[in-house]
């Protein structure tokens, strides 16, 4: 039986009330237009106040009904003022009522967490789907995915129940985290449309299957402003909603996760070690002494070890040799628990045979290896694989070299002392970068800071900015370097060598390099002064190095001292390779992203669009095209909900194939959660809500159920209307009568 609708009255102006004060002037009026007369005896008024007091009884009548239409007159309209409300509500609808049900399923992967045989996730569509079979013909659901982002499954009210059950059974976990305003704004906008839409339903339910784990649900990471609109969001809503919470999470649960991946290695090539680092944290209060961890490479188990995990958190170490060129998978794994989305961890590394670098003289010589990129070119190619073949293959060129030889077969540029550079040489610089290509710029003496600026530093309208910084005036140096606590990672191998020559580096000569203001890019290397040595920035998909000083030991005339002896210095070939590894772990890092984050690249213009199809986790492959915008061919794919390895296969002219390692965002691994007071309390002050931990009894349990606020004003004011015909009616009419 259903029970009887409660009814509310609300103002939404109390404020207005105030003027209820006004209700007193008629009496005051009619009080103070009372007079006093001093009588006096007549005969002829005997047989009037005779006439009178036959006729008081009727007349006192007649003013106190006049006065109370007068008071209430001022009442009515105040109260109108005010703009009262009435609310229906109830413990279950009224006969005849039918309900907006939005349902609202966590979609954060802490709901993965399987607590018994089922995971939280199922628990949840299984509870969503009870609430559907339970509800009363007639009802319309809708289906919003708590996530990040939020996603709205079925946003049009579904009056079907089969189909909105097939919904929610084919309805899969991503791995991602939880943005609760997002998903609560996306809630609004599906009940707002669905009153235009369905205006036969007239109550609205919503309903929370979540964890409350304490990362989605807490407002922590909110500012001030952000936190203040969701909470009235939350109140604007239960004003017209029910909003339930059903709590599937559990307050003792633990997990242990695998929280980061990284490599020391800034690239791989084959039968050299490559080193690896996987981070494990535990959250919970019984982290393990022995937990087992394995790294696999391309799906095989290659390496195991125990790792002490008694502290809370512990670092596993792997060393690892490939085999073959080529794209490669690692993978760190760890003893599964009862949330197995982050026990893993992958990191895709393209394994590189040899690396191809283009020099570009810009003082060329008779002998090449004498010319300003000579040393550069010497500097690089020391480094040989096991079998004693160089795997860095530089190859020198003039400075025309720009727009007559193809960029797309290096992976980096090395730019000595080139005088200038044109519009045309600047778009194709900018083009290699957004290829992923990276730069390096020596000066010298040949430079021409005005041309460096104007073409490469943004300063000629619609030229690229590809400079991390803008050229000064020549300065002469003296002193040591400043390694600046080697905090960037191409000096950052010198530190506790300072037998290496680094600091004593001879620099005579430099351009003064400034930097934009909030600029993103780093000084690596700095002289005495503090003025920046060597400057680097990512830009587009690649990196740029700006050295301030030269690559050569030549002078601009005989007998002049050279600009730097850099060089010949002992640390002239270590900072160089340094500079090439981490222009090369650019390419590492591109292939590593996480949930949620887009996957893409870039081709030569000229490949146009290329085909491919993408392998997701899962055995899934979609198929896409790739685009050209503008100086480059482009691809891209979006749809990161799931972790694992994603590997995108193109087709001619490119025939390749590229891997790429898509990983949880860790802060989702902690499994605490927030009470239902600290839900009350903190996340919804002054909202009503009903917080359940089991789906049954939802239509029965105490609470009220608002209904749409039904406004009054306008019936208020028609009865002001009203009231004023009756008080002119009443006014002529006792103003004229006649005993």
């Amino acid at each position: 039986m259903n029970a009887l609708p409660i009814l509310a009255f609300e103002l939404l102006s109390p404020a207005m009330l105030g003027w209820l004060a006004a209700a007193a002037a008629p009496i005051l009026i009619h009080l103070w237009s009372r007079r006093r007369y001093r009588e006096m005896s007549w005969a002829a008024m005997e047989y009037l106040l005779a006439a009178l007091r036959r006729s008081r009884r009727r007349i006192n009548l007649e003013q106190l009904l006049l006065l109370l239409v007068r008071v209430f007159l001022i009442v009515l309209l105040v109260l109108a003022v005010a703009e009262p409300v009435l609310r229906t509500g109830g413990f279950a609808s009224a006969p005849g009522e039918r309900t907006h049900r939005v349902i609202v399923i966590d979609g954060s992967f802490s709901m993965a967490y399987q607590p018994t045989d089922k995971s939280r996730f199922e628990r949840a569509k299984e509870t969503a789907a009870r609430i559907v079979e339970a509800s009363p013909q007639g009802d319309g659901f809708t289906l919003v995915l708590l996530s990040d982002p939020p996603r709205v499954v079925v946003g049009t009210p579904a009056f079907e129940a089969r189909n909105f059950l097939r919904e929610i059974e084919n309805l899969e976990l991503p791995h991602t985290s939880a943005d609760l305003p997002g998903t609560l704004a996306a809630v609004e906008r599906v009940v707002q449309a669905a009153r235009r839409e369905a205006p036969r339903l007239t109550r609205e339910a919503i309903y929370f299957l979540t964890d409350l784990g304490r990362v989605g649900w807490g407002l922590e990471r909110l500012d001030a402003a952000a936190k203040a609109e969701f909470q009235k969001r939350s109140r604007r809503l239960a004003e017209s909603a029910t909003l339930v919470v059903l709590d599937l999470g559990q307050a003792d649960a633990e997990n242990t996760a695998v929280t980061a991946i990284r490599s020391s290695e800034p690239l791989a090539t084959p039968y050299q070690d490559f080193q690896v680092e996987a981070e494990l944290k535990h959250f919970g209060g019984h982290p393990p002494s022995k937990l087992a961890v394995e790294l696999l490479a391309d799906g095989r188990t290659a390496k195991q070890e125990t790792l002490d995990l008694s502290r809370g958190q512990g670092t596993a170490r792997f060393s690892y040799r490939f085999e073959t060129p080529g794209d490669h998978v690692l993978e760190v794994r760890a003893v599964g628990d009862r949330l197995d989305v982050d026990n893993h961890r992958w990191l895709a590394v393209p394994v590189k045979a040899s690396i191809p670098v283009l020099c570009v003289d810009g003082r060329p010589s008779g002998d090449a290896s004498r010319g300003a990129a000579g040393y550069l070119a010497a500097a690089l190619s020391p480094r040989q694989d096991r079998q004693g073949r160089a795997l860095v293959h530089p190859q020198i060129r003039p400075e025309n070299a720009l727009s007559e030889v193809s960029l797309n077969p290096y992976d980096c540029v090395f730019l000595s002392n080139v005088a200038q550079f044109t519009a045309n040489e600047a778009k194709i610089l900018e083009a290699y970068l957004k290829q992923g290509g990276s730069v390096v710029f020596f000066l010298g003496d040949q430079v021409r800071a005005d041309s460096y600026n104007r073409q490469l530093g943004g300063d000629e309208p619609g030229a690229p900015r590809l400079l991390p910084a803008r050229l000064g005036p020549i300065l002469p140096a003296e002193g040591r370097l400043d390694p600046l606590d080697y905090h960037h990672p191409i000096v950052r191998p010198f530190q506790g060598q300072e037998n290496a020559g680094l600091l004593t580096t001879p620099v005579r000569k430099y351009f003064k390099l400034l930097l934009p203001k909030q600029s993103k890019a780093q000084v690596a290397l700095a002289l005495a002064g503090g003025d920046p040595l060597i400057v680097e920035e990512e830009i587009h998909r690649g990196r740029v190095f700006l050295v301030a000083t030269a690559a050569d030991t030549a002078a601009a005339n005989p007998g002049e001292t050279p600009w730097t002896w850099l060089p010949v210095w002992p640390s002239f070939v270590p900072i160089v390779q340094e500079i090439l590894a981490y222009a090369e772990s650019g390419q590492l890092q591109q292939r590593s992203v996480l949930v949620g984050e887009p996957l893409g690249g870039t081709f030569p213009p000229s490949a146009g669009e290329v085909p491919f199809t993408l392998r997701l986790p899962g055995g899934r492959s979609e198929a896409g095209r790739s685009r050209v915008e503008g100086d480059a061919g482009v691809w891209s794919y979006a749809d990161t909900t799931r972790s694992g390895v994603y590997t995108a296969e193109f087709g001619p002219p490119i025939s390749r194939s590229e891997a790429f390692a898509v990983n949880v965002d860790p802060l989702e691994s902690d499994l605490a959660k927030i009470t239902s007071d600290q839900l009350r309390d903190d996340v919804w002050p002054g909202t009503p809500f009903l917080y359940q931990t089991t789906w049954q009894n939802l239509e029965t349990r105490p609470g009220t159920v608002p209904g749409r606020p039904s406004p009054l004003t306008k019936g208020l004011l028609y009865a002001v209307l009203g009231l004023l015909l009756v008080e002119t009616y009443l006014a002529r009419r006792f103003g004229h009568y006649a005993p």
